[in-house]
C-alpha cells in the first residue's frame, strides 16, 4: 500500500498543530509548513511515528511566493502522490472602516492568495492520489456578518467563495475539496475576544469535522461545513 501523505500549513501551532497530530496517529506521512523553524522542529519530536512515516518540515513565509514553490516541490518530488492539503495557515488584523490597508492587504494576502498558490502547487500531486483532498479553514465570519472585522471577514468570505468553486472544478479530477467555517477556536489568535476555554470551540473539534466529511461515501461531498458553538 502507498504511503499516505499529507501536507499542512500553520502546522506549528493552534489548529494546524492539531491537525499535524491527528494525521500523525492516523499513519500520514507529513509535510509540515510554518515560519519559525523551531517551532516545527519542537513539533516533529512530539509526533506519535511509525518507521515507516517520513515527516518533513518547511520554515518559510507563505507569502514569499518564490521560496513556498521551491521547497513545497521539491518536498512533494519524494512522494508518490499527495493525498491531503490542509490550508490552516491564517491571520487575524481587527478593524472594519478604520483597518489600515497593511492590515487589510497582509489578511488578503496570507488568508486567500497563498492558499491559492499552495492549491496551484499541490493539485497535480493530489490527482494521483486516488482520493485527493483539500481543506481550507475559514471562519465563521466568512459566512455572516460581525462588526470590527471587516478586513478578516473579507478574506474568509472570499477564501469561502474561492473553495466553492474549486470544488467544482476539481471534481472532474476526483479530488474533494472542503472549506470549513468554525467560529471561535481555542487557540492564541482567540486571545482577545473575551470568551473562556470552555466556551470556544477546541481544536479537536476541528480534526472531527474533518475525520466526519472523510468518513462519508466516495460519492458524497461536503463542500462547506460551518461550526458554530454554543450561546448561553
Amino acid at each position: 500500500m502507498t504511503q499516505q501523505v499529507a501536507l499542512i500549513t500553520g502546522a506549528s501551532r493552534g489548529i494546524g498543530r492539531q491537525i499535524a497530530h491527528h494525521f500523525a496517529q492516523k499513519g500520514y506521512s507529513l509535510i509540515l509548513l510554518a515560519r519559525d523553524q523551531s517551532l516545527l522542529g519542537r513539533l516533529k519530536q512530539t509526533l506519535p511515528l511509525q518507521p515507516e512515516q517520513r515527516v518533513k518540515t518547511i520554515a518559510v513565509d507563505l507569502c514569499d511566493a518564490p521560496s513556498v514553490a521551491s521547497k513545497v516541490q521539491d518536498a512533494l518530488a519524494d512522494f508518490a502522490q499527495l493525498d491531503l492539503l490542509v490550508n490552516a495557515a491564517g491571520i487575524f488584523r481587527p478593524g472594519s472602516s478604520g483597518a489600515t490597508l497593511g492590515d487589510f492587504a497582509a489578511m488578503l494576502d496570507v488568508n486567500v492568495a497563498a492558499i491559492h498558490h499552495l492549491c496551484q502547487l499541490c493539485i497535480p500531486a493530489l490527482a494521483l492520489s486516488e482520493a485527493g483532498r483539500i481543506f481550507s479553514l475559514s471562519s465563521a465570519s466568512g459566512v455572516q456578518a460581525f462588526g470590527g472585522i471587516a478586513g478578516y471577514a473579507a478574506s474568509k468570505h472570499a477564501l469561502v467563495g474561492y473553495s466553492l468553486s474549486l470544488s467544482r472544478e476539481l471534481a472532474a479530477q476526483g479530488i474533494k475539496v472542503t472549506v470549513l467555517c468554525p467560529d471561535v477556536v481555542d487557540t492564541e489568535m482567540a486571545q482577545g475576544s473575551g470568551l473562556e476555554p470552555h466556551q470556544m470551540i477546541e481544536t479537536q473539534d476541528i480534526c472531527r469535522a474533518i475525520e466526519f466529511v472523510m468518513s462519508l461515501s466516495p460519492a458524497a461531498m461536503v463542500e462547506q461545513l460551518t461550526i458554530g458553538r454554543m450561546r448561553r
